[in-house]
């Protein structure tokens, strides 16, 4: 009798790609927001575990901060060998040129790379952190100019900003034609409450920005309950995001591989809305912005 060769595994199905606007990259509609991998306890081999599984699976754009605790750390170590496979950003939150390539560099060595592929200036919307626009953007000791300065010296391959209040106050910093990348919240019920869809997105797309959504299931803010909890508004929050016009990625938080595959699914299974389907969108978001009881990031304006 013949010996029968055992079936190989089923590769996994591809995630959809787009374009990164202006950069020539096509990354996963689903992109690795990290955050939650720097929280306290959360040990090594599970991230290794979570970050091994979601690149095999097609996630190629991976985001982190310092701010995220321990998240570039632990990211550093799980990419070992698999660098090269992902779009990876981070962020700084410091005013001045030299503080900012300070902490680019450091960045750099907590990942254990030579480049990031974007750093954005994170959350322009914070007035104690980034008092003055016009220094963080046109003076040559500001921190654009040092972003500017890492990516002369090939620290990092492109330069974005993101903010999650404060919504038109992002603006200024589009026309100045450095920023490739811009990261806001976008859910269906932000968009009843702080609306970047109308006031910011336009913008971005005029000047062929790429689109990352964030916090497309709302959270984490105070009050807790100002996030998307119900299962059964997973897929509806998840289709929004997708469906704004020039999103590239929508960037989710993820804790385990188990949060992980609900998201590929997610992803994998992505339709556009019909047009009946949106009153339905519309009518859901109202209520639950309703119960959030309105600004939970901070001010609108």
């Amino acid at each position: 009798m013949m010996a029968v060769a055992p079936l190989a595994a089923a590769a996994p199905e591809p995630l959809p790609h787009r374009r990164l606007g202006r950069i020539n990259f096509q990354a996963s509609i689903l992109g690795f927001g990290a955050q939650h991998l720097g929280d306290q306890g959360v040990e090594q081999p599970l991230v290794a575990r979570t970050i091994a599984e979601a690149i095999d699976n097609g996630v190629n754009y991976v985001d982190t901060a310092p701010t995220y605790e321990a998240s570039e750390i632990r990211l550093g170590y799980a990419l070992k060998g698999k660098r090269d496979k992902v779009f990876l950003v981070s962020k700084v939150e410091i005013l001045s040129r030299p503080d900012v390539l300070y902490q680019v560099k450091e960045s750099l060595r907590k990942l254990q790379t030579d480049h990031l592929d974007c750093v954005h200036l994170h959350n322009v919307g914070r007035m104690e952190r980034w008092p003055d626009m016009d220094f963080v953007l046109k003076h040559e000791e500001g921190a654009l100019a040092g972003l500017i300065e890492a990516k002369k010296q090939g620290l990092i391959g492109h330069i974005g900003c993101s903010t999650h209040m404060r919504v038109t106050r992002v603006l200024p910093a589009f026309a100045i034609d450095h920023i490739e990348l811009f990261m806001c919240p976008i859910n269906f019920v932000d968009r009843h409450i702080y609306n970047f869809e109308e006031k910011v997105l336009p913008e971005a797309r005029k000047y062929n920005i790429g689109i990352i959504a964030m916090k497309a299931l709302g959270g984490p803010v105070k009050p807790a309950s100002a996030q998307i909890s119900d299962p059964r508004d997973y897929p509806m929050a998840m289709r929004y995001a997708w469906g704004v016009p020039g999103v590239a990625v929508v960037n989710l938080g993820m804790r385990n591989p188990d949060e992980l595959r609900i998201a590929l699914a997610a992803a994998r299974s992505y339709k556009p809305f019909e047009a009946s389907e949106l009153p339905a969108v519309a009518a859901r978001g109202k209520e639950l912005a309703a119960k959030w009881g309105g600004p939970t990031r901070g001010p609108i304006a």
